[in-house]
């Protein structure tokens, strides 16, 4: 099976990108198959198996594989229960010219299609993926935060020092904030986080200020920001009892955190993309690196 461009845009109007947020229950995954576009994928929550020309791969939440036109063969199976996952596709012309254009060897190296290659991001900016992808489904000016977010995604993959980050600060750092990303730990706030870490607690705080510049409290109100976004998405949760399961005593301190980090209202937020499955950019997506002289990330 051969997906084509033309055929994922329905429309005939130039797109020049498609962001799409899945899971198995929003749209079946298909067998395995070819596809005449770039594709990125980011696993969001959850496990699978990437099967890349016969050969299986593991991936789990953070990782971010990458699918070049025409030479890949792939599929998703062996999915957990609480699978999804976040696409942007690229028309080919527009992988042509980010690669031209930003062309380096680590980056050529992800988009190898015998390693089947995928890149991990640490915690702090696994929240960076996802609030601004989050972001980009709502934006108003979704043209421009598009063209900072793939900057921004090139620049931080091209750091090699970013691979590195996560054995500054030991195995126990590591498990913590992986396991404050299940609801049981992050609905226990500060205490939670710091009893994964059987260390005292201004110990932990000065390693997390270290780690991820962040607070305790910041950490943990990120997780519960992300597991709000995908029951708000992916479930009929009364609004009420989301910010319950989050562990806020407050709901109005709910509603205000939620405000900051997506710029809307939790019931605004589900409106706008409950069962959305792509965003469609209305205006001309010409070259969108065409006037950016230089690659940098945005600060």
């Amino acid at each position: 099976m051969k997906l084509l461009w033309e055929n994922e845009i329905r429309s005939s109007s130039v797109k020049y990108y498609l962001l799409k947020r899945q899971t198995p229950t929003l749209r079946p995954f298909l067998p395995s198959h070819t596809h005449d576009y770039a594709e990125l994928f980011y696993i969001e929550r959850g496990n699978c198996i990437h099967e890349v020309n016969k050969k299986d791969k593991e991936a789990s939440k953070g990782d971010i594989l990458f699918i070049r036109p025409d030479t890949v063969q792939h599929c998703l199976k062996n999915y957990s229960k609480n699978f999804s996952l976040l696409q942007i596709l690229f028309q080919k012309g527009s992988f042509s010219y980010i690669g031209d254009r930003y062309s380096s060897t680590k980056w050529e190296s992800l988009w190898d299609t015998e390693k089947s290659a995928k890149f991990h991001f640490d915690l702090m900016h696994q929240l960076w993926f996802e609030n601004t992808f989050n972001r980009l489904l709502v934006s108003e000016h979704s043209l421009f935060e598009i063209e900072k977010f793939l900057l921004n995604l090139i620049g931080l993959i091209q750091d090699t020092g970013q691979e590195n980050a996560a054995k500054t600060s030991g195995h126990w750092m590591d498990k913590a904030l992986k396991g404050v990303q299940e609801p049981e730990i992050f609905r226990l706030g500060v205490q939670g986080f710091v009893s994964l870490c059987n260390r005292s607690p201004e110990h932990v705080e000065r390693e997390v200020k270290k780690r991820t510049n962040q607070t305790i409290t910041d950490v943990v109100n990120q997780a519960r920001m992300s597991w709000a976004s995908y029951m708000l998405i992916f479930s009929d949760a009364d609004i009420l009892d989301i910010a319950d399961g989050c562990g806020f005593s407050s709901v109005s301190y709910f509603y205000k955190l939620f405000g900051d980090y997506f710029n809307q209202s939790p019931s605004k937020y589900r409106k706008s993309l409950r069962d959305q499955s792509e965003v469609k950019e209305k205006r001309s997506f010409n070259n969108f690196f065409a006037t950016i002289p230089e690659m940098g990330v945005y600060r």
